[in-house]
């Protein structure tokens, strides 16, 4: 699974920007659009944006076949959708709205659907991307190399892959009150991604809700991770990170950490009705606290070759077993839990 997710990763950063495929039209005339500010230009198919200022698309964009239909080149740029829809034929490279370098761009109100990446930003500090909303591409938002943006309210749903993606050298961002239902493999992902917040997201039937892949210094809370096929939150790889208030019912793990995770704090969350609620493998030194574990079908908290963790003061009921240990842990710390079984070491 971790082989899989490396090479979604190294086809997502292949495309970090390249050269547009269609002539930029002339720039329309401003506020010659109903319903369109006088101190804003008018956008009315594919085009570049090459120059700072405010943008408006007044129609929707359907079936074009270019490679890249929006392509922003320059600072200091709003392109505001008005709540239209950029739609394209699903060509491989190819995106909805494509942001390349620079800074202070923000896309909002926008739909991107049928493109391989909906809406990309490579390399592009203080970008904003609000009230978006990607559809059956490869991938919905994806974000790489992106440093101190803001990325909120936005909706990504069944995409081929996953509905957003912050992956490369991606640090210090906040991605708030996100959406991502019903996409193919992830909902969220963090790929070598770290100092970032991942707040409030809503993440349901994906395979997995949220993914931590090989990113440090993460913040995960106050999200909502249910009904997805294999994890609610995923970390492999992945060191150093927060995952805290979060609500948790999946198929088989609430909280799942794989391949190496060290040093990570699983704290305050409310796992309710999966097979496992934590599950840790191929672990160490991280921390389980004060999670509520409830009505899972086979183990609150299970432990497999994992060493030198800490399990402390998890709370729960009507699980069918309480914590279970492999015989190939050691050093675990367990205290003061409590969740409807007696500690069981597996032989």
């Amino acid at each position: 699974m971790r082989t899989v997710l490396a090479v979604l990763f190294a086809v997502a950063v292949t495309f970090a920007g390249g050269t547009s495929a269609f002539v930029s039209e002339a720039t329309p005339k401003a506020g010659t659009n109903p319903g369109v500010a006088a101190s804003q230009t008018t956008v009315d198919s594919c085009r570049e944006i090459s120059s700072p200022g405010r943008y408006a698309l007044t129609d929707d964009v359907t079936n074009t076949t270019v490679s890249r239909c929006v392509r922003i080149t320059a600072n200091d740029v709003v392109l505001d959708g008005r709540g239209h829809r950029i739609d394209g034929v699903g060509a491989f490279g190819s995106a909805g709205v494509l942001v390349t370098g620079g800074s202070n761009v923000t896309v909002r109100n926008v739909a991107a659907s049928d493109w391989d990446d909906g809406i990309r930003f490579a390399g592009v500090r203080n970008a904003t991307v609000r009230n978006t909303t990607t559809t059956r591409n490869r991938v919905g938002l994806s974000l790489v190399s992106v440093r101190g943006g803001t990325v909120a309210d936005n909706v990504a749903r069944s995409n081929a892959v996953a509905g957003v993606f912050l992956v490369g050298a991606s640090e210090n961002n906040t991605l708030r009150n996100t959406t991502a239902t019903e996409n193919a493999l992830v909902g969220v992902q963090l790929v070598e991604a770290s100092g970032n917040r991942v707040v409030g997201t809503v993440a349901r039937g994906n395979q997995f809700g949220v993914a931590l892949f090989g990113a440090n210094g993460n913040v995960v809370r106050g999200g909502e991770a249910t009904g997805n096929r294999i994890a609610g939150i995923w970390l492999s790889g992945a060191d150093d990170n927060r995952v805290r208030d979060n609500r948790v019912s999946n198929r088989f793990y609430g909280v799942y950490l794989a391949d190496g995770a060290r040093n990570n704090t699983i704290a305050e969350n409310v796992a309710r009705e999966n097979a496992v609620g934590v599950r840790l493998r191929s672990s160490d030194r991280n921390a389980v606290l004060r999670n509520r574990i409830v009505g899972s079908s086979d183990a609150g908290i299970l432990l497999i070759s994992s060493d030198e963790n800490r399990v402390v003061g998890n709370r729960g009921a009507e699980n069918r077993r309480d914590i279970v240990v492999s015989q190939s842990s050691s050093g675990n710390v367990l205290e003061n839990n409590s969740l409807g079984r007696r500690t069981t070491r597996v032989r």
